[in-house]
C-alpha cells in the first residue's frame, strides 16, 4: 500500500463536527500543546501555553462609550514543547496517525482546524539532533501540506523551543456559537482539559485577545475548582471508572456529567433531564453559588471514544456494536448519577424540600384537586422542576394526573385480560381488584376535587362582576349571563361544565334544550307561526329550557337584567310582563317545535320563570301589582301567577344569587379548602389499614 493518499477535502467533509463544538479545533490544538510540552526533554524550559484570541476589527463603542466587544476571528497557540521534528512533521502528514496513539491522538486534529477555519498557519523552532531548525508552513481545504523536502525547513539563529499554530477566518456558523466573552473562553479550555489540571502536569496556560483581555487558566483553576474537587470510583460490568465532582463558581452556565477519553471531554448531558432539581444554579441563600460539573474518566471510555473524538462507538454485551448508543450511555449515566446525588445530597435536600413546600402551598390554596395526587403518588414532585412558576406547574401537575389516568386504565385491562384466560387465582383477582378501585377511587376524588374548584372561581367571578369597576360602573348582563352561560348557544352546542345553571338552582342542570341569548324565532325547537318575536330589549338576555322528557313536564325561562338597573318602568321593559308573555305564547299554541308539531297538551306543565335582577324601586313596584310575595330576607318575591297564563315566578337579587350559592357551596368548599386535621389523619389511616 505504499504511496497511499489521501483527499484532504474529502477527509475534511467526512470529518463530523457539530456547530455546538465550535471550540473543539481550538481545544485540539491546545491539547498537542500540552502533550508536546509532556515529551520535552529541556527541564530547565519553562512550559507554557500562550492563546491569543484575536477579535475582529471595530471602531463601534457602546452606551457607555467602551469599545464593543466583538467575536473571535483567529487564534494563535504558542508553545515551548518539542515542535515539529521530523518525526512529528512526518506524523501530522499522515491521516490517522498511531504515532501518539498511547496518548489518545486519533491523527483528525488538523481536520478539525480545517472544518471551522479557512487556514493555517505553523511556525516550529526545535533542536534537530544538536542543530536549531525552523519550519513553516501553511495549508487549507485546497492547498494540502508540502512535504518535508520543498523548503519549508530551514536553519535558524533562535535557539529556543517554539511553535505557533494560528488558526485564521473562524468560519461563521461556528463563530456564532461561541461566546465572545474571554473568560468563558478561558473557563471552558479548563473545563475540556480539567483531567490535565487536576494531574497537577498542567503546564502555565495563558489567555489574552486584542482589547487587553488575560486570564490565567492555571490560577483560575487554584482559585475557583482545586478544592472543590472529589472523585469516586466505581466499577461497572468489570470496568472501572473515576467520576471527579466539581463545582464550578463561573464559566458553566448547566449542571452537566461529562464523559471524557484521553484526558478530555467528549460528550455532555444536562443532568436536569436525570435530575429535576438540578436546573439551576446551586446554592444557599447569601451564597453565590455553583454548577455541578462530574467528569467521568476511564481507560474503557479511552478505548472506545471514536476517531473523531465527538463520540463513542459502545458494544452490547454480546459484542456487536450498539448503533444508537442508548444502551450503555443509559447505565453509564445511571451509576454515575447515583454518586452525583451522594455528593450533592445536602443541597439537593434543601432543593427538595423548598420545591416541596412551595408546590403544597399552591396545591392547597389554588388547585386542591391535586391534593390526592400528591399524597398518594409522590413521585410526582420528581417530575417538577424547582423555581416554575403556575403556569409551568399546573401543567405538569395536570400531565401527571393524565399519566395516573391512563395507568389506571393499563391495570383494569390487564387485570380483565388475566381474569379472562385463567391467569391468576381468585385470591390474586381480589387483590388486584381492591387495589384498582382504590386507585380508581382516588382518580374520581380528583375529579370531584377538579369540579369543586370550579365552581369555586365560577362564584369568585360572579362575585367580582357584581362590583363597581375602576371606572365606577357596574358589569353589564353580558358578562354575567356568560358566567351563568355562554351567550348564543344552544345547549347542542355546549357541554355540561359549560353552563352554570346550579348558581340559581341545581336542579336546572338537568334538561332537554337550552337556549342562550336567541330570539324564539331562532331557537331550534320552537318556531313561531308569528311574527312577534320574544319581546327582549337589547339588555334583556333570556335562557329557556324545559326537562327532559318529550312529553314536558316543566318549562323555565330565565330572565338577566343589568345590575342596579332602574328603567324598566314601561310595560314592554317590565320582566315580568316578559316572561309571562312568552308563557301565554305558548299555551295558546302559537309557539311549536322545530318538527313543525305542536307542544301539546300544556295543561298541566309547570312554567317557571326566573328574574335575575337587582330590586330596584320599579322592579318592586312591579312584583307588588302582580301579588308576589316577598322573600324571608326581603332580597327577592316568589309567587303563582294564576291561570290563564298559569306560572310561577321567582324574583332573585343578585346578593341573594351569589350568597346563596355560596351557602349552598359552602360544605364542599369547606371539606376542600379548609379540610381539618382530624379528617386527613383519620383517612389517611384508614387508607393505610386497607
Amino acid at each position: 500500500m505504499a504511496g497511499l493518499t489521501v483527499d484532504l477535502k474529502g477527509k475534511v467533509n467526512n470529518t463530523r463536527l457539530g456547530d455546538t463544538k465550535a471550540l473543539w479545533p481550538l481545544f485540539e490544538a491546545v491539547v498537542n500543546s500540552i502533550q508536546s510540552l509532556e515529551d520535552t526533554n529541556e527541564n530547565d524550559m519553562p512550559k507554557i501555553i500562550e492563546i491569543f484570541a484575536q477579535r475582529q476589527e471595530t471602531n463601534a463603542v457602546d452606551f457607555d462609550d467602551n469599545l464593543e466587544v466583538m467575536p473571535f476571528e483567529s487564534f494563535t497557540i504558542t508553545d515551548t514543547g518539542a515542535g515539529f521534528t521530523s518525526e512529528n512533521y512526518k506524523s501530522f502528514k499522515t491521516a490517522d496517525s498511531t504515532l501518539k496513539w498511547k496518548k489518545g491522538c486519533k491523527g483528525i486534529g488538523r481536520f478539525l482546524w480545517l472544518k471551522a477555519f479557512d487556514r493555517v498557519d505553523v511556525e516550529s523552532t526545535f533542536d534537530d539532533n544538536g542543530v536549531w531548525r525552523k519550519r513553516v508552513f501553511s495549508f487549507d481545504i485546497d492547498n494540502e501540506i508540502l512535504p518535508e523536502d520543498e523548503n519549508n525547513l530551514h536553519d535558524t539563529d533562535e535557539t529556543s523551543l517554539k511553535t505557533k499554530i494560528m488558526l485564521s477566518g473562524f468560519k461563521k456558523n461556528f463563530r456564532d456559537k461561541c461566546n465572545n466573552s474571554l473568560d468563558s473562553l478561558g473557563k471552558k479550555i479548563v473545563e475540556h482539559c480539567l483531567t490535565y489540571f487536576i494531574s497537577g502536569n498542567c503546564p502555565e496556560i495563558v489567555v489574552t485577545d486584542n482589547i487587553g483581555g488575560k486570564l490565567c487558566l492555571n490560577t483560575y483553576f487554584t482559585n475557583n475548582i482545586k478544592d472543590s474537587i472529589h472523585q469516586d470510583s466505581f466499577n461497572l460490568e468489570d470496568r472501572q471508572f473515576t467520576l471527579f465532582h466539581v463545582k464550578m463558581p463561573e464559566g458553566s452556565v448547566a449542571n452537566e456529567l461529562h464523559l471524557c477519553a484521553d484526558n478530555r471531554e467528549v460528550k455532555a448531558f444536562q443532568l436536569k433531564e436525570y435530575l429535576p432539581n438540578l436546573q439551576n444554579k446551586i446554592g444557599r441563600e447569601n451564597d453565590t453559588g455553583f454548577f455541578y460539573a462530574g467528569f467521568l474518566t476511564s481507560t474503557y471510555l479511552d478505548e472506545v471514544v471514536n476517531s473523531s473524538r465527538t463520540d463513542f462507538e459502545f458494544e452490547q454485551k454480546d459484542g456487536q456494536m450498539d448503533m444508537n448508543k442508548s444502551l450503555p450511555v443509559k447505565e453509564l449515566i445511571n451509576a454515575s448519577i447515583e454518586y452525583i446525588e451522594l455528593y450533592l445530597q445536602d443541597y439537593l435536600g434543601d432543593i427538595e424540600a423548598k420545591k416541596q413546600k412551595r408546590v403544597k402551598d399552591y396545591v392547597n390554596k389554588q388547585q386542591p384537586k391535586y391534593r390526592y395526587l400528591l399524597s398518594q403518588r409522590p413521585s410526582t414532585f420528581d417530575a417538577i422542576p424547582p423555581r416554575i412558576n403556575d403556569k409551568d406547574l399546573e401543567i405538569v401537575l395536570y400531565r401527571e394526573l393524565l399519566k395516573w389516568d391512563m395507568e389506571i386504565k393499563q391495570t383494569g385491562e390487564e387485570l380483565q385480560k388475566d381474569m379472562s384466560k385463567n391467569l391468576i387465582s381468585p385470591d390474586e383477582v381480589n387483590s388486584r381488584y381492591n387495589e384498582y378501585c382504590k386507585q380508581v377511587n382516588g382518580l374520581s376524588k380528583t375529579s370531584l376535587a377538579d369540579y369543586i374548584v370550579r365552581r369555586k372561581l365560577i362564584l369568585d367571578l360572579l362575585e367580582n362582576s357584581l362590583e363597581l369597576n375602576a371606572e365606577g360602573k357596574y358589569a353589564s348582563e353580558d358578562s354575567i349571563h356568560s358566567i351563568i352561560c355562554p351567550m348564543r348557544y344552544t345547549s347542542d352546542e355546549l357541554s355540561f361544565e359549560e353552563m352554570n345553571l346550579w348558581v340559581i338552582d341545581e336542579r336546572l342542570s338537568y334538561h332537554n334544550f337550552l337556549a342562550s341569548d336567541k330570539t324564539m324565532n331562532a331557537i331550534p325547537m320552537i318556531d313561531s307561526k308569528s311574527t312577534k318575536e320574544m319581546d327582549i330589549a337589547i339588555f334583556d338576555k333570556a335562557i329557556s329550557f324545559s326537562d327532559k322528557r318529550a312529553n314536558f313536564d316543566s318549562i323555565t325561562i330565565i330572565e338577566f337584567k343589568r345590575p342596579n338597573r332602574d328603567d324598566l318602568k314601561s310595560d314592554d321593559k317590565n320582566p315580568i310582563h316578559q316572561v309571562l308573555r312568552y308563557v301565554k305564547e305558548i299555551r295558546n299554541g302559537t309557539k311549536e317545535q322545530a318538527n313543525g308539531r305542536p307542544f301539546g297538551n300544556v295543561d298541566n306543565v309547570a312554567f317557571y320563570c326566573y328574574i335575575i335582577a337587582d330590586l330596584t324601586a320599579s322592579l318592586k313596584e312591579d312584583a307588588e301589582f302582580a301579588t308576589l310575595k316577598k322573600t324571608p330576607d326581603g332580597e327577592g318575591y316568589f309567587g303563582h301567577i294564576p291561570d290563564p297564563v298559569g306560572a310561577y315566578v321567582e324574583i332573585i337579587s343578585f346578593d341573594k344569587l351569589l350568597r346563596d350559592a355560596k351557602e349552598r357551596n359552602k360544605i364542599l368548599f369547606d371539606k376542600l379548602f379548609t379540610p381539618s386535621a382530624k379528617g386527613v389523619v383519620n383517612n389517611q389511616s384508614r387508607l393505610q389499614d386497607k
